[in-house]
């Protein structure tokens, strides 16, 4: 027997005009037969199929997931085993990427019963089915039975657009009944910028044609006049039925399909899209979407599908993730608008992919307010910067929206962190940054520690802030006396005599300045020509120190005074009442340190100046 292959629906029909594939429901399941020849034809696919996934109802068997399927029945015509192989590929030729396809077989069923039923469609009518990830697999009928129906779905795991091929590979054994007519004329069509379409229903078989068109006024189908041959050219919108009996079997089928006549949606302007220059390696080609499908109104009524080139527009390969394209500066990239409703595209239009410098910006990481010990504000605290025309901003209190300007004043302590985002709508680009609110407070206490003498390696003073609200944030810089501020709290070599050393929060949450210390010591240097200054030399000393022995030598070691600084200006510079020359002097002191109750002896060299 020499077997044909018939699959009965018009592949055009799987064209972009339409948004919905053949078969896509079992409710809308479609013929076809299998002999000697190969068919190929598209697979249902996010761009022809709104059916995402299979209906429910039918037991899938091994099919854990059922994307974008495609339904079928077939009628045996010679009783015997049936295999067929099937397969999926990115082109028509079966070239390009290998799709993973599967499907599931059940039956038998008898001519005319409801094979689309939950209760038709059960585990127990499964003959064959194969969830394995190729992109060929190969179905089998065993011991079919003339007149059976089998019903088939066929899945598209990848989901992607491709190319299903069938074909019988047991010829000569059991075969399929090919005397179903092929009629399908599309169900619904949308025909876009165009003032006619053509409908065609031809068969194969010997056949005769009617054609009717449904009347509003009178709910029913109406025959077309003069309208006999198998193809019909519709000038306006309808739904329309074709009639066609297959003459030499007198078997009648007929098909409806819904024509809508519609405008192509408008395009918007978008020279360039910018991506931000700390935005990556990809840029949201989607942030163009709103001004290309402006001019349309409503946006929830349209999408915008991107492309690399002229050709991809011609074969409908869209950008698939254009959330996450690469960025390339410079790269043209293509554009359409589709109408949801009628599945029409707009015109086409490119634009570039450039880069966005957006300025220098940044919050800091802690938002300090200055309070009180009582944590009473004390001032109010201004945080932003303008960025000059061009640029939008949003300060948010947690997600509460408070204020739109460039600068921000809070008089009050926020809720929660504090957030802007600026954003840049020519280019598209925008930013976020972040700050935590604290409090912070200056240092009610600081205190001094003090080690070291002038006696040794001089004196270190170290000054402690205590008492603060929100340490762990607050700066500090100190100073001594009148001196220049500095990072560091340790003072090194300070000089006998009283002092102060003051602190400062360098957020400008006040200054707080430590009782004043007394370091006992001696003069380098003096120079006794009574100017009033330095005239006399002796120790630097408080009550803290109790000096037991004071003597004065010169270079050689010979005795010149012997001072008590609890009496007197100290020494004058003379001996024996006559002015000794400029020199170094030595002097060596026993004292008492009375916060210790420590005996020590001391030895060093000053200067006497003329």
């Amino acid at each position: 027997m020499i077997l044909k292959i018939c699959l009965f629906f018009l592949l055009g029909l799987f064209s972009i005009n339409s948004i919905n594939a053949q078969g896509t429901r079992c409710s809308d399941i479609e013929p076809f037969c299998a002999g000697d020849e190969r068919l190929t034809f598209p697979n249902a696919n996010f761009r022809n199929s709104n059916q995402i996934s299979g209906e429910l109802g039918p037991d899938y068997g091994c099919l854990d997931d059922q994307p974008y399927p495609a339904w079928f029945f077939l009628q045996i015509e010679n009783t015997g085993d049936l295999s067929f192989r099937i397969s999926q590929y990115e082109n028509e030729n079966g070239t390009g990427a290998p799709l993973d396809v599967d499907f599931v077989v059940w039956g038998p069923f008898d001519r005319g019963e409801d094979y689309c039923s939950g209760f038709s469609l059960t585990q127990n009518k499964i003959v064959d089915c194969s969830y394995l990830p190729d992109a060929v697999e190969f179905m089998s009928i065993p011991d079919a039975q003339a007149n059976d129906i089998y019903v088939v779905v066929i899945t598209n795991f990848e989901q992607v657009p491709g190319y299903i091929s069938l074909e019988q590979t047991n010829t000569g054994a059991g075969s399929t009944d090919c005397s179903i007519l092929n009629l399908d004329l599309g169900g619904s069509i949308s025909v876009c910028e165009e003032d006619q379409y053509i409908l065609d229903g031809t068969t194969d078989e010997d056949a005769s044609y009617e054609w009717l068109v449904f009347n509003e006024n009178t709910s029913q189908y109406e025959l077309i006049p003069n309208e006999n041959g198998p193809t019909y050219t519709v000038t306006e919108s309808g739904d329309y039925r074709l009639i066609v009996t297959d003459e030499i079997e007198n078997k009648s089928e007929q098909d409806d399909v819904t024509v809508t006549f519609y405008d192509a949606p408008l395009i918007g302007e978008l020279d360039e899209l910018a991506v931000c220059r700390e935005g990556g390696e990809t840029i949201d080609l989607r942030e163009g979407s709103g001004d290309l499908i402006e001019p349309n109104g409503n946006s929830s009524n349209y999408e915008v599908f991107y492309y690399e080139t002229t050709q991809d527009i011609e074969d409908f390969q869209p950008i698939v993730s254009p959330q996450t394209y690469p960025f390339v500066e410079g790269k043209t990239v293509y554009a359409q608008v589709q109408d949801k409703r009628s599945g029409c595209f707009s015109e086409t239009v490119a634009f570039e992919l450039t880069t966005f410098d957006f300025p220098e910006y940044q919050l800091p990481e802690n938002l300090i307010f200055c309070v009180d010990i009582d944590s009473n504000i004390l001032n109010p605290v201004t945080i932003g910067e303008d960025l000059g025309t061009g640029y939008l901003y949003e300060w948010y209190d947690g997600n509460e929206l408070i204020n739109t300007s460039a600068i921000l004043t809070l008089n009050e302590f926020p809720s929660s962190e504090i957030k802007v985002r600026i954003s840049h709508p020519e280019s598209g680009c925008k930013l976020e940054f972040v700050t935590n609110p604290v409090t912070v407070s200056r240092a009610e206490i600081l205190s001094v520690s003090i080690s070291g003498s002038d006696f040794g390696d001089g004196y270190t003073v170290e000054a402690t802030p205590e008492n603060i609200i929100g340490e762990e944030f607050a700066e500090f810089e100190y100073r001594l006396d009148n001196g220049n501020w500095q990072e560091s709290n340790i003072f090194s070599n300070v000089p006998p005599g009283s002092h102060v050393i003051t602190s400062r929060e360098t957020n400008g949450c006040g200054e707080t300045t430590s009782e004043s210390f007394f370091l006992v010591g001696y003069p380098r240097f003096f120079s006794p020509n009574s100017d009033g200054y330095n005239d006399t030399w002796n120790l630097i000393t408080d009550s803290y120190i109790t000096i037991k022995k004071l003597y004065v030598f010169d270079r050689y070691g010979k005795l010149i005074s012997k001072l008590n600084p609890d009496q007197g200006k100290g020494w004058d510079g003379t001996y024996n009442g006559q002015p000794l020359p400029a020199d170094d002097y030595w002097f060596r002191v026993e004292f008492v340190d009375e916060k210790t109750g420590d005996h020590r002896e001391y030895m060093s060299n000053f200067t006497l100046m003329r």
